[in-house]
């Protein structure tokens, strides 16, 4: 045998080495499984459910955000009439007050001790009385206390004592309409941030319940996919 023929044996024999490795190597490689139709249906149910858990979840969300924003708007409403009880309040306050130191004037006037009395006594009068208002306008002396000061200063009458009690009765109701008017709005910003945060929460269960109903709604068509390619094979 020449050696042309040695080497063509030999370059046969290579071949077939080769295409017998080939071939383990194609057998031993894992073939692609074909999915299982009872594993996509139950992965689609799954998604379905999930889909459906998030949608009542957004619906509760919503729901939730609607409440808030009524309860705002209450809230507004009653700010909004807790301010015009203030406003009414001070007005009335000072209209008493008004008052009041005109019938002081008028009563000073009176006894002399008005702006045309000349001497230290009435001086000192008019300073003490002066003295005596501002102290009861900043709630250093009481209703009382302020009427011995004028008693003494001979300024007292008793339309003058009621002028003084109905602005004493309006300085303890605008103080109370100032406090209702401050919890109102108190109120107010806690319901609007109230309002805020579960506008943010339905938002997000919004998306996550639009999010799950694509994928569950992928995983149906995908099934179905699957079912007709099954049945175009078996026909």
């Amino acid at each position: 045998m020449d050696v042309s023929a040695v080497w063509a044996l030999l370059l046969v024999a290579g071949c077939v080495v080769l295409g017998l490795v080939g071939l383990a190597a194609v057998a031993e490689r894992p073939r692609s499984r074909r999915p299982d139709p009872r594993k996509l249906r139950a992965a689609a149910e799954v998604l379905a459910a999930h889909a459906g858990a998030a949608h009542a979840q957004a619906g509760r969300a919503v729901a939730a955000a609607i409440e808030a924003h009524e309860r705002l708007a209450e809230a507004e409403r009653a700010r909004e009439v807790a301010w015009a009880a203030q406003e009414a309040a001070g007005t009335a306050y000072q209209i008493a007050w008004q008052e009041v130191e005109a019938g002081r004037t008028a009563a000073a006037e009176r006894s002399g001790a008005g702006p045309d009395l000349e001497g230290p006594d009435g001086e000192r009068q008019r300073d003490v009385s002066r003295a005596a208002l501002a102290a009861y306008k900043r709630g250093d002396i009481s209703v009382d206390e302020l009427r011995e000061v004028w008693r003494r200063a001979g300024d007292w009458d008793p339309e003058q004592e009621e002028r003084e009690r109905l602005a004493f009765r309006s300085r303890v109701e605008e103080r109370v309409a100032r406090r209702g008017y401050e919890r109102a709005a108190l109120v107010a910003r806690q319901a609007a941030e109230a309002a805020r945060v579960a506008d943010v929460a339905a938002r997000a269960m919004t998306d996550e319940a639009v999010a799950a109903a694509t994928e569950a709604h992928e995983a149906l068509l995908a099934t179905q996919r699957y079912d007709r390619k099954r049945r175009s094979r078996r026909r």
